[in-house]
């Protein structure tokens, strides 16, 4: 099998993956993905994941334009602080905005020098707190007595309850779905973009 008939197939997979809503199997095959992708390129999805939150994190954070300059400064010159600054290490309570934040600390680690596998891994977290981040946010951005509850108690059956109505909601169903495939298109114009 050729190069491209696997990429091939693992995007199959992955988009199959995504229409299933297997959380695992999805980050195992964008973590294939990435190893045979340019570095760079596997940057990009990632990157264009946690954009597509960046408005919605302002909009609740406005004081938060590190996160732009950040994101900037990634695209740009392909580099990262080495940590996050001081304005970032705060407690981020609007739903989705911890994981974004996450998300932001991920792509940081994946430009630090470094072995390829664990910098290939956090751009898999990356991209998986950036699609939990619009998924939080859509869902407890309307149920912010659910949201307060979940976070009053984590390990409560309450928040169990909370949790599962959040993972199994329609809605949330079908954003999951189409982010994942959302990424798969993405990884799949890398490829192209790649053979030009």
């Amino acid at each position: 099998m050729t190069g491209d008939e696997s990429q091939g197939v693992l995007l199959r997979q992955l988009r199959e993956a995504a229409e299933t809503r297997d959380p695992e199997r999805c980050q195992f095959l964008l973590k294939a993905l990435f190893m045979d992708l340019e570095f760079f390129s596997a940057l990009a999805v990632a990157v264009e994941r946690a954009q597509s939150f960046l408005e919605t994190f302002e909009l609740y954070y406005p004081g938060g334009q590190f996160a732009r300059k950040i994101l900037t400064q990634m695209v740009n010159t392909g580099t990262a602080p080495a940590r996050l600054p001081p304005e970032a290490q705060r407690d981020f309570d609007y739903p989705g905005a911890a994981n974004y934040m996450k998300a932001l600390s991920d792509l940081g680690h994946a430009l630090q020098p470094g072995p390829l596998p664990p910098r290939i891994g956090f751009l898999v977290s990356a991209t998986v707190n950036a699609i939990m981040a619009e998924l939080v946010e859509h869902y407890y951005g309307r149920r912010m007595d659910d949201w307060r509850a979940l976070r009053a108690n984590e390990a409560s059956a309450e928040a169990r309850v909370i949790a599962y109505a959040f993972w199994t909601d329609e809605e949330v169903a079908l954003l999951d779905t189409d982010h994942w495939l959302g990424v798969a298109d993405s990884v799949e114009a890398q490829f192209r973009r790649q053979l030009r």
